[in-house]
């Protein structure tokens, strides 16, 4: 599992970087168009607040730094990160279905939020670390 968070710090650190650099190529993407049509979700655009995308790829590169750190540490780390992939994507979630009069929900956030709850539930089922708690109780 340390591998596996440190290749997913590593991925939030280049999402961070194409946020920065080109944020349509996630924005405008072909699976985020999809996502979009399917949902009724709108889509995002960095070029309507860019201080904003620089925000939130700060934070994405942070918390990529966070699964770098704690797949170097010991492995009770691995339960603060996934909490914090479960709470990433359940507050995405429940921007996503807040009423889409309000705009706040976008396509790029529910793919975030599947993503995220993709990892956790994985890290969930198949680290040890979860496994073990289990038994303990």
């Amino acid at each position: 599992m340390s591998k596996v968070l440190a290749v997913k710090g590593l991925a939030d650190i280049l999402t961070a970087l194409i946020l920065v650099v080109k944020p349509a190529f996630i924005y405008d993407s072909v699976p985020t168009r999809a996502v979009a049509s399917f949902t009724g979700l709108h889509l995002s655009n960095a070029e309507v607040a860019p201080g904003f995308n620089q925000a939130i790829a700060c934070m994405v590169a942070a918390v990529g730094v966070g699964h770098i750190v704690a797949s170097r540490c010991s492995p009770d780390a691995r339960v603060p990160i996934f909490a914090m992939n479960l709470t990433w994507a359940t507050l995405n979630l429940l921007t996503c279905v807040m009423p889409q009069a309000w705009e706040i929900g976008s396509a790029t956030q529910l793919m975030s939020a599947l993503n995220h709850t993709a990892f956790s539930l994985a890290m969930y089922f198949t680290d040890p670390v979860f496994r073990a708690k289990s038994k303990a109780e």
